[in-house]
């Protein structure tokens, strides 16, 4: 990508051209400290080897000199040997009446052969190379397989992992102790690039590597559906290359950004999030008052009644509060919670240079100041970006994240967070988390409270109330899902676009799921950052559980698959937070493609599926219904205008009870739907149909499934998730079996309020515990297992009601919407 014009180069040469050392090297330093296009670096380099040889810095000019003898760039690469050997050379030896160039700075037209002053003075002191004269460089090799459990050639894993391509000279700065020293790169980032899996089975997924991971041929994977187990083998990622010189994708290319649609999804989420709100505290004030009616020697509050009436105003006022507050709020937040720290730029260059010189570059280019930066003390790899102005954005990432993604790595996912600040659209985000963050922050508060007491009364209490505000976050998260997908495909593009590397941000985005899914094994829970605040996150916890945790024993490829073959995977991601992993990587290979680069995955091969319609139908029956019954609805309304307007008596009275009858056959569509597919979702389980053997890598490994497709399974392993009253509804229940990791979903037969009242069987009193999880396997946007029961090697179980549970919920919406039908309302 060819850089922006910048007059400190200019400046730093004219400088140095005059003998005015101290001035060119303010300035070209400042360059190399910002700049990200690789030509105009090295001009600058050159021109800092000039100044400090000149100015009695000699080591750092000697430094310096030997950092450009590596340039792929052949001139540059002559030029800096005879600047090293002549340097050298004065170093030791006695300083010598000046030569007629004040600079002794020799383009790179002329090989600086003598000292004699060049004839024929050229306008470009720094010897520039121009752009189209550079000659690409070779193609790296892929790092060879680990020979032994956490052992490879470090220079050769630093010469992948950082990205000297685009400019980000990675083992450099200009700074005086650096240059005096420079760092190899392969000792930088030769343990970010080891992977560690020959560990023993009894717990395997457990073995996840703190750092890399990598995808092996699907060749190796067992085509078998009866393979009995997996076993950890080593990887290496392929380290696909980065653009050295590229243009911008052009608009037909992959994800076409179109800024109205963006700004459309915005302004539909927005009156969306205010509706939810006003239904939510209008139900609230409602049943509050209905409450206090009822109980003795309690008066209903009156602001309450007027609340219910006029809830409008007070709502956006506390909306516009909120907003005008959210940097500040959010940063206290993560504070007081979750330990967020500052984070300096010039610690940040100690990670990478890359993704100091992308926030630098681009903060100076919109004319804004450099984001707020933070650290989250987890190992997690986080970002998140909050703020309501560009000028009051923040960016926190984790300590896993500066850990254990590579310099470029990390740079593609600044870019793609600084995107969102160029865009605006972390503004509405930012305010939603904050709304949602008010019902969660209660859940996790009262829930720790609770466990304190030991009485039924009180810990009912409060069990109760942290379901039902985590309840409310859920319903507040919902209007945010469509914005939250929709902006990460925008962000993904605009950080290939900054940097020229989709394959360093495709190995940033497995990486992060390979984080995640080690933290929660390590936690042993999901922890209260990774679900509070996962709408701001670039990749989303519960896609990253079961494809950070499979990798050490299947290929990326077939487990990504799903997402990019099946035909109803992105009407099965609605209600996820962000978009299919597999659709991500799969847009980001193809813009690999546009620039003539390997790519990171391998997406060629497979072709889609043909998948019969009925089994979506049937997968969708219940919301079928629903839409029937509204159709039904609409037509009785119509009849009723019709008759209205024709002054018919026998219809026009339909427009009187519109509304019961509309409900009546909405309830009536859903129950009908739920009837049809429960023996199709609920199969029975027996010796005979249970998958035993089958492996979950195996099961993630079908592109055509379904989730209706209820693959009845028994699967050992250790219960993960968080105990006591925070888990009552199941919300964080995870099987770690023998290949990875899965999320679980309990039922008790009476549904969500059984799961509160009914506390004898729930499934979180065997958290941490050895078990054995049988129920229906589900292939969805996130993959997931419906239990039928969960048993202990002592005897001990925690049966489900799904079944019992579909079938009350039909026949109770099915026996209500026959008496409204009939009755004309309750």
């Amino acid at each position: 990508m060819t850089s922006l014009p910048d007059s400190s180069v200019e400046a730093g040469l004219a400088a140095l051209k005059k003998g005015d050392y101290n001035s060119a090297i303010a300035h070209l330093e400042s360059v190399c400290d910002i700049e990200i296009d690789p030509t105009t670096i090295e001009r600058a380099q050159m021109g800092l080897v000039v100044a400090y040889s000149n100015s009695g810095k000699v080591q750092q000019g000697i430094a310096l000199c030997q950092h450009l003898t590596t340039s792929t760039n052949p001139q540059v690469k002559q030029w800096a040997d005879n600047k090293l050997a002549e340097i050298t050379h004065n170093s030791t030896s006695v300083k010598t009446t000046p030569t007629e160039n004040p600079t002794g700075f020799v383009p790179l037209d002329q090989t600086p052969q003598t000292n004699q002053p060049s004839s024929k003075q050229t306008t470009e002191v720094s010897g520039f190379v121009p752009l189209e004269n550079i000659p690409p460089q070779k193609n790296r090799q892929v790092i060879p397989p680990l020979g032994k459990a956490g052992e490879q050639d470090g220079g050769r894993a630093g010469e992948q992992g950082s990205a000297v391509g685009t400019g980000f000279t990675n083992n450099l700065t200009t700074k005086s102790d650096n240059l005096t020293k420079p760092a190899p790169v392969g000792e930088q980032k030769s343990k970010k690039d080891t992977v560690s899996r020959n560990v023993p089975a009894p717990e395997p997924s457990s073995v996840l590597a703190s750092k890399e991971a990598s995808s092996r041929p699907a060749s190796s994977i067992s085509s078998s559906r009866n393979s009995t187990s997996y076993s950890p083998q080593p990887h290496t990622w392929r380290q696909a290359q980065r653009a050295q010189r590229w243009q911008p994708l052009p608009v037909n290319v992959g994800f076409k950004p179109d800024l109205t649609q963006l700004w459309g999804v915005q302004i539909v989420t927005a009156i969306a999030l205010f509706w939810m709100l006003r239904l939510i505290l209008q139900f609230g004030a409602a049943v509050t008052n209905d409450l206090f009616v009822k109980l003795p020697y309690l008066e209903p509050i009156q602001a309450f009644y007027g609340f219910y009436y006029q809830p409008t105003l007070p709502i956006l006022i506390g909306l516009a509060i909120l907003l005008v507050l959210s940097p500040w709020l959010i940063d206290g937040l993560l504070k007081l919670f979750y330990g967020n720290k500052p984070l300096s730029v010039e610690t940040l260059k100690t990670h990478s240079q890359e993704a100091a010189r992308v926030l630098q570059r681009l903060s100076r280019e919109r004319r804004i100041p450099v984001p707020k930066l933070g650290i989250l003390p987890t190992d997690a790899p986080l970002a998140l970006t909050y703020g309501n102005l560009p000028n009051t954005a923040r960016i926190v990432v984790s300590k896993g994240l500066l850990e254990q993604l590579t310099d470029d790595e990390i740079g593609a996912i600044y870019a793609a967070e600084m995107g969102q600040i160029r865009r605006w659209d972390f503004v509405l985000m930012s305010l939603g988390v904050l709304v949602a963050q008010i019902p969660y922050t209660i859940y996790r508060l009262v829930a720790e409270w609770g466990e304190q007491w030991e009485g039924p009364i009180l810990r009912g209490t409060t069990g109760a109330i942290a379901q039902i505000a985590y309840a409310i976050y859920w319903l507040l998260r919902w209007p945010l899902v469509w914005l939250s997908r929709i902006r990460i495909y925008f962000s993904d593009r605009f950080s290939c676009d900054v940097t020229g590397n989709p394959n360093g941000l495709s190995r940033a985005i497995l990486k992060i799921a390979i984080g995640i899914a080690k933290d929660i094994e390590q936690q042993g829970k999901t922890t209260w950052l990774l679900e509070g605040f996962d709408l701001l996150m670039p990749l989303g916890y519960r896609q990253a559980i079961s494809l950070g945790s499979v990798h050490a024993y299947t290929a990326f490829e077939p487990v990504l698959a799903w997402d990019v073959l099946n035909p109803y995977s992105r009407w099965l991601a609605l209600n996820n937070s962000h978009p299919l992993t597999g659709d991500r990587l799969q847009l980001l290979s193809r813009y690999a493609r546009h620039w003539k680069l390997e790519t990171e995955l391998d997406f060629s091969s497979p072709t889609e599926k043909a998948r019969p319609n009925s089994a979506f139908r049937l997968q969708a029956a219940p919301y079928f219904g629903i839409l029937i019954g509204l159709i039904l609805g609409a037509l009785l309304w119509l009849l009723g205008e019709v008759g209205s307007l024709a002054r018919i008596r026998l219809l026009s009275w339909l427009l009187n009870d519109y509304w019961w009858f509309l409900r009546g056959f909405v309830l009536s569509g859903f129950s009908i739907g739920t009837l049809i597919r429960i023996n199709s979702f609920f199969p029975d389980i027996t010796p005979s149909t249970r998958a035993d053997e089958t492996t979950l890598p195996d099961l993630l490994g079908d592109p055509d499934a379904l989730p209706i497709d209820s693959q009845p399974v028994r699967f050992p392993g250790k219960l993960l998730g968080r105990p006591g009253i925070a888990n009552w509804l199941g919300q964080d229940l995870i099987l770690q079996s023998g290949a990875g990791l899965v999320k679980l979903h309990y039922l008790s037969w009476l549904g969500p309020i059984g799961n509160i009242i009914l506390g004898t069987n729930r499934p979180s009193h065997l958290i941490n515990r050895s078990v054995t999880v049988s129920g229906w396997f589900r292939r969805g946007a996130t993959p997931w297992i419906d239990i039928e029961a969960i048993a202990t090697s002592n005897g001990k179980t925690s049966p489900s009601g799904h079944p019992i549970w579909s079938t009350i919920l039909a026949t109770g919406s099915a026996v209500v919407a026959a008496y409204i039908i009939l009755k004309g309302g309750f």
